[in-house]
């Protein structure tokens, strides 16, 4: 038997472990599967809400107040105990999940899914921290890969779901589902928690921290939400959030360096495992989105196949990753480092890209699937251990704030690689399509006009075989771009202190 390490739970016996995982995975499956169980069902709750102009604000209210909770949902933690936070968590998730099951209107959905999206951005963030408070370094990498592997499920899982209530019951379901779910996490958080210890020293809340992280955080999201729809960066709906959120993080610095218990402590940025970990983590979370994104737009546009051909073959990807994020895990066990796979990960998935961009899918199914799995697996191989190289760069009092602030940059990432993958493909395909005599029937944004599945019928052969080309060029560029944000990740990765993982979870 091992000894409580100072979180007050016993570590590294499966007995005390396995039952607070099984609570944690389902606590960051609710909160995944939300952003893309929605997504499928949008037609449908716009069609019975008659709020199509409001449409993108189901998935940007959630998405933004998720995000820019977390930093705050850890330093409360700290404060006032693990437990007691993620339980509120979840129950504002799921009576947040009732209200949005429960409108009637287009505001009041939207209404409920940014109450929604402050419960998910805890639930997010507490089930990381926990994970550091219990799990040593060393082993982190194993169970990383279990919260990764959820990750990928809910992920895949969310359209599937969300494409069934909308088809088969009704969109409600997609929210109703939640309360089941969110009544087991509960009940199993709630019993296997109970050893956490709760901190008996309060100190005073940093509200001024947490109004300004918000105020820095959601116009910043806000603007980056806008881009697809603004056509492009250059566009004041863009510009003039983005840059309120820069002014609000240039006073929240002012504050926090004058705080005595900051929100989000300055101190972690002069820690360069900590700032550079989150730089390197930045570039894969970008890509790893993105391309779930991507991919399967490659396979219903440029190579025609059916949307439920496109999300199956995504199984590869998605596969890819959690097998890797295993491998990576049971490796850094065994070895007690972690550096040298985000290098080798990034490598190899820069390689794979540039491989994906040279040749483009479609000459064989085994070569879509060995590619993307490989892909995946890469990934997998730089998130993982960039997650447990930063907690374990971490002093004890910061890991509640530090991996929330983490999870924050992870989420900001996702929103960021979306926003700018989706804009550099339509600048790519509007760039390639005015070159094609006849373009002017795409209508004012070619790049979009290409993306939709009658064009055929607007032009004649040799114009459609041109477009095809443009398609294919343009998805090409994107993956260059990823192998260059994943050799990027390579060099931060070089420059990061080596520091030896802690075998034990209480001490530096």
């Amino acid at each position: 038997m091992t000894e409580p390490n100072e979180t007050g739970l016993k570590t590294g016996t499966p007995k005390n472990i396995a039952p607070i995982m099984f609570g944690l995975m389902l606590s960051l499956f609710l909160a995944n599967l939300d952003q893309t169980i929605v997504a499928t069902c949008l037609s449908a709750i716009a069609h019975d809400l008659s709020g199509w102009e409001l449409l993108p604000w189901i998935i940007s209210a959630y998405l933004v107040t998720s995000t820019a909770t977390t930093p705050i949902y850890g330093r409360l933690s700290d404060l006032y105990g693990r437990r007691l936070v993620l339980l509120t968590s979840i129950a504002i998730f799921v009576l947040a999940s009732a209200l949005c099951a429960l409108a009637n209107t287009m505001p009041l959905l939207i209404a409920a899914r940014v109450l929604q999206g402050i419960g998910g951005g805890g639930l997010r963030s507490i089930t990381q921290v926990v994970i550091a408070d219990i799990i040593p370094p060393r082993n982190r990498g194993k169970y990383q890969g279990y919260m990764s592997t959820t990750f990928l499920i809910s992920t895949a899982l969310g359209p599937v779901l969300g494409g069934f209530f909308a088809e088969h019951l009704s969109w409600q379901w997609a929210f109703w589902i939640n309360l089941p779910l969110g009544a087991l996490a509960f009940v199993v958080i709630n019993r296997q928690l109970r050893a956490l210890k709760i901190p008996t020293k309060r100190q005073s809340i940093d509200w001024a921290g947490a109004i300004l992280i918000l105020a820095a955080a959601v116009p910043l999201l806000f603007g980056i939400s806008q881009v697809e729809e603004a056509g492009g960066w250059l566009n004041q709906h863009v510009l003039v959030p983005i840059a309120l959120g820069f002014v609000a993080t240039a006073v929240l610095i002012f504050v926090e360096l004058r705080v005595a218990s900051p929100m989000l402590p300055m101190r972690l940025f002069s820690n360069k495992i900590f700032t550079l970990g989150n730089i390197a983590l930045f570039a894969p979370s970008m890509v790893m989105t993105a391309l779930i994104i991507i991919i399967p737009l490659y396979y219903q546009i440029v190579l025609k196949r059916p949307a439920d051909t496109a999300g199956l073959q995504l199984i590869a990807l998605t596969g890819g990753m959690a097998v890797g994020s295993f491998i990576v895990g049971s490796c850094i066990a065994k070895f007690g480092r972690a550096r040298i796979f985000p290098i080798i990960g990034a490598l190899v998935a820069a390689g794979v890209c540039l491989l994906i961009a040279r040749e483009g899918f479609g000459p064989s199914i085994a070569f879509d699937v060995a590619c993307t799995i490989l892909l995946g697996a890469s990934l997998g191989w730089q998130i993982n251990p960039l997650l447990v190289i930063v907690q374990n760069g971490l002093e004890i009092r910061d890991i509640g704030t530090g991996v929330s602030g983490m999870t924050f940059f992870r989420s900001l990432a996702g929103a960021f690689g979306v926003a700018m993958f989706s804009t550099f493909l339509i600048a790519s395909l509007s760039g390639g399509a005015m070159r094609v005599p006849g373009y002017e029937k795409l209508g004012s944004n070619p790049g979009i006009g290409l993306l939709r599945s009658d064009i055929a019928s607007l032009f004649g052969a040799d114009q459609q075989t041109a477009f095809q080309r443009v398609l294919e060029n343009a998805f090409s560029s994107v993956f260059v771009l990823s192998a260059a944000l994943c050799l990027i990740t390579a060099v931060v990765v070089l420059i990061i202190p080596a520091r030896k993982l802690r075998a034990d979870s209480g001490k530096l």
